[in-house]
């Protein structure tokens, strides 16, 4: 799995997924020219993405209408350092009903790929390459 993050102009890049590109950029309160969404945002969308497809999953296989499912995602900003807090997740599902199969429903939600990454605390090695 890769990523290639190229370098635009003031706060703004450009990231490569595949055949994909996004724009990153920086609101215009912190010299951006907004464009695209910041790196936390992006952050964010990849967790609750991946947990509504694994929730998704769930509801094919146990029956549950997903039609209309919502994830949201809240996250708190620390400083000292800078980095996200606490972040809550809630899934609505306004057409399925999941009645006692609640906890097994947010036990897969819990087990997806990108939570289950964080919370395994992965190494994280940064390295500058040559041109």
């Amino acid at each position: 799995m890769e990523v290639i993050v190229n370098y635009e102009s003031g706060w703004k890049f450009s990231a490569r997924c595949g055949k994909h590109t996004m724009i990153v950029d920086l609101p215009p309160e912190q010299n951006g020219s907004d464009s695209g969404p910041t790196p936390p945002q992006y952050f964010l969308t990849s967790l609750a993405s991946c947990v509504g497809v694994y929730v998704a999953g769930f509801c094919k296989n146990s029956g549950i209408d997903s039609t209309g499912m919502r994830i949201t995602i809240t996250a708190d900003k620390l400083e000292h350092p800078a980095r996200l807090g606490e972040i809550k997740i809630g899934i609505t599902l306004p057409n399925g009903e999941v009645g006692k199969r609640k906890e097994a429903l947010l036990s897969v939600a819990r087990k997806c790929l990108i939570h289950a990454t964080i919370e395994s605390h992965p190494s994280i090695t940064v390295d500058l390459l040559s041109a």
